[in-house]
């Protein structure tokens, strides 16, 4: 283990903004409870490739071993499959005692108002686990006990990983074409027409999936929108509407993108994965994708991959403090753009759950130092501050664990745009397949928004 021994959560100052939930500083590691009757023990969630997968399954695997009679069953699912079966499953009183419960009102309000998983408030004070980021951070897992408000209350799932969404970028293509990494979006897209003029393919993407455009759109968006109008929007707290110029801006933007050839030509039938692999293969300069994939890019690319964060709008905003960051343009993105991002999606207990106390003790197994330790050796995300000793230079991994503390202390993490409204996953979907493929004008994509939004409330 080369990491410091501490907690997954790691204990910050910030901590003291959540004594409401009356957490104490209590240390917690492997779960070793009471002996159980033999009990079959599922837990769902998205990790359904390496080394994710292989993580999450050592780490239940390691639980077996500590709790005698008890077998741990993992199931990895797109996140689109897991939203639609998870809450018809354990309706039927079927399905997992622990899932990945996606955040906000795209399935977390859902549930919760459906009583279809477990308040954890107990567990919370038990394992420590609400002593992890910043108050801002875990407001994301929060709700109202009736689950009605978004963003306060009480945590109902705890997170394994954190997410952000940058840039990936091959640093050869870049060497040839003399481009230095951007600390503007203007340069940003002076290096993208350098990359089409050489006759290459700046961004790999594929809007097949439909989410990929979801984060596209959100960080362009977030080098328009304020903390106060995006927070209002996602948590419902003000008279926030998309109908709004940012929104219209940061649409008439990307669909220049679009005209300009800055995308994956055929992007329209072309899978998140195919993306992936094109970008992989040195088929295109840049990938714009969450941390969840430094692993595979670390892998296949080594170490002519790297990573940074969108740049903020101007000169002024990439020369704030934060710049000052060892990976240079990562920290460009700084307090000046909200990035796409946050704590990953929590595991929750669900009202299936046969002996919730057993499934809270494989939570903390999932979000243990062990946990953390094989996440960051993985060159993946875990839901804490990077310690600078595991950071590691003109690496992929080091770029952006470097980006992500910086984030961090600039409180720069945005949010997912379909936590605003239940099925407004869909609706942006829908909405921005039309905009790319010019079958609806800016505004008209901000008005149809705001009116399925709007109807949300009633």
């Amino acid at each position: 283990m080369t990491m410091q021994r501490r907690t997954l959560l790691k204990r910050t100052g910030a901590a003291a903004g959540l004594a409401a939930l009356g957490t104490t500083a209590l240390p917690y590691g492997p779960a070793v409870l009471a002996a159980q009757d033999d009990m079959t023990l599922e837990f769902w969630d998205t990790l359904n490739s390496d080394p994710r997968q292989t993580i999450v399954e050592d780490l239940g695997a390691s639980f077996e071993e500590e709790n005698e009679g008890i077998t741990v069953e993992h199931r990895g699912w797109t996140l689109e499959e897991l939203q639609d079966t998870l809450p018809r499953v354990v309706e039927s009183d079927q399905g997992p005692a622990v899932a990945q419960v996606n955040n906000g009102e795209s399935l977390m309000g859902p549930m919760v108002r459906a009583g279809q998983v477990v308040d954890i408030s107990g567990y919370v004070e038990e394992y420590g686990w609400a002593e992890g980021l910043p108050a801002g951070l875990l407001a994301r897992n929060m709700y109202s006990a009736d689950g009605t408000e978004f963003g306060t209350g009480q945590l109902w799932g705890v997170s394994a990983e954190a997410e952000i969404v940058g840039f990936y970028y091959n640093r050869s293509i870049f060497e040839e074409l003399g481009a230095e990494l951007p600390t503007t979006l203007a340069e940003l897209e002076e290096t993208m027409q350098a990359v089409v003029d050489a006759g290459q393919t700046p961004l790999a993407f594929g809007n097949s999936d439909g989410w990929t455009a979801i984060h596209m759109f959100g960080n362009i968006h977030g080098t328009m929108a304020t903390r106060e109008y995006l927070d209002g929007l996602i948590y419902r707290s003000g008279e926030q509407s998309f109908d709004d110029p940012t929104i219209i801006d940061a649409a008439t933007k990307y669909v220049e993108w679009v005209e300009r050839g800055f995308l994956q030509e055929g992007f329209e039938g072309i899978t998140s994965d195919d993306a992936v692999a094109l970008f992989e293969s040195g088929a295109a300069a840049m990938l714009m994708q969450g941390s969840w994939q430094a692993g595979t890019v670390s892998e296949n690319l080594g170490e002519n991959a790297g990573f940074f964060l969108t740049p903020p709008l101007d000169a002024q905003a990439a020369a704030t403090p934060a710049s000052a960051s060892p990976v240079a343009s990562p920290a460009a993105g700084g307090a000046a753009v909200l990035h796409v991002g946050g704590v990953g999606i929590p595991y929750s207990i669900t009202s299936n759950a046969a002996d919730p106390d057993l499934a809270a003790g494989l939570i903390n197994e999932l979000v243990s130092e062990e946990a953390f330790s094989a996440f960051v050796e993985a060159g993946l995300l875990p839901a804490s501050e990077i310690a600078d000793d595991q950071i590691t230079e003109g690496t992929v991994s080091g770029d952006l664990y470097s980006s992500w503390n910086t984030a961090l202390a600039n409180d720069a993490l945005g949010h997912y745009l379909d936590w605003a409204a239940p099925g407004f996953y869909d609706v942006l979907v829908s909405e921005l397949q039309q905009l790319l493929g010019g079958q609806v004008t800016p505004g008209e994509f901000a008005a149809n928004l705001q009116e399925f939004y709007a109807a949300s409330f009633e």
